[in-house]
């Protein structure tokens, strides 16, 4: 792919719409937030409008085991793009992630705890995270419809691994009807009627088992030249658990770079994309330290 691993300097829907079906394993974007120094659109139907041009290509150069995951800042906001989303394309909604920024080991710990002990005339809680939103397709229909069109009960298959006593269990309507997903022992029979394999049913996670829906990090504090980074580690955190070493990862909203390196760091190659010039600047600079 002529884009892999390279900085390009570009609209990134006009690249996007240049990608291959099917050839990324992992979207993770921190589009614009339209908010504050961010502000892009006075109307803002036209954002949401102009972000779901984006879902729409997302969802086509998306595999199927893959996952998209896009960061934000307004609640609000949030709820209209996940909208957008859901009545606009096949993603699932998995998860609602909150990026803590004041916890015990942040560096910045006691200059945050002076918002919450001084700021009293605000009237409301201090805000101090951002979210990521996190979603993936839905694998599991397509058994039903395979299943259907070769002509197999659900009991044939069924009883390829009947219960110790000899009786059907349900085992296989589970996985068909998205209540479990195959294991290295029931994908044998699914595999033998069916034809899939577990990457055609199960969407890619590498649990690291050291997160759950609240992620402690600190902020970017060096900036890089950049208005809005994401901390390296944190988005080293979402490549390990849902890509692995080769995979492809594409972010259209560059930025300085940051996912480029952790993709570097991480052996996983990139698609970057970025608008600015002077952030591509940067971004290259990164990449060469």
């Amino acid at each position: 792919m002529k884009y892999l691993n390279k900085i390009i300097n570009a609209d990134g829907l006009e690249i996007l719409k240049k990608l291959p079906d099917k050839s990324v394993n992992l979207i993770c974007v921190d589009p614009p937030y339209n908010i504050g120094k961010d502000k892009i659109w006075d109307n803002i139907e036209n954002y949401y409008e102009w972000l779901e041009s984006y879902f729409k290509e997302f969802e086509r150069v998306l595999k199927e085991n893959g996952s998209f995951f896009i960061f934000h800042n307004d609640f609000r906001s949030m709820t209209k793009l996940d909208m957008k989303i859901n009545t606009s394309t096949s993603f699932i909604f998995k998860n609602f992630i909150v990026w803590n920024k004041r916890f015990e080991s942040s560096k910045k710990k006691g200059y945050l705890d002076g918002y919450v002990i001084g700021e009293k005339s605000n009237h409301n809680f201090q805000k101090m995270s951002e979210y990521i939103l996190f979603y993936q397709f839905e694998m599991f229909k397509k058994l039903k419809e395979k299943r259907l069109e070769l002509g197999f009960s659900q009991e044939r298959i069924t009883m390829e691994i009947p219960s110790k006593n000899g009786k059907r269990t349900g085992w296989y309507s589970n996985i068909e009807n998205g209540l479990s997903y195959p294991n290295s022992r029931t994908i044998i029979p699914i595999k033998k009627y069916l034809g899939f394999d577990i990457e055609d049913l199960v969407p890619k996670f590498r649990n690291q088992q050291t997160h759950h829906s609240v992620w402690n990090y600190d902020t970017d504090y060096k900036k890089v030249g950049h208005i809005t980074p994401k901390p390296v580690e944190l988005i080293k955190n979402i490549i390990r658990h849902t890509t692995d070493p080769g995979d492809v990862v594409l972010d259209c909203f560059g930025g300085s770079g940051t996912l480029a390196v952790a993709c570097k760091e991480l052996d996983r190659n990139f698609i970057f994309i970025e608008k600015e010039e002077k952030y591509c600047l940067i971004a290259k600079d990164r990449l060469k330290d």
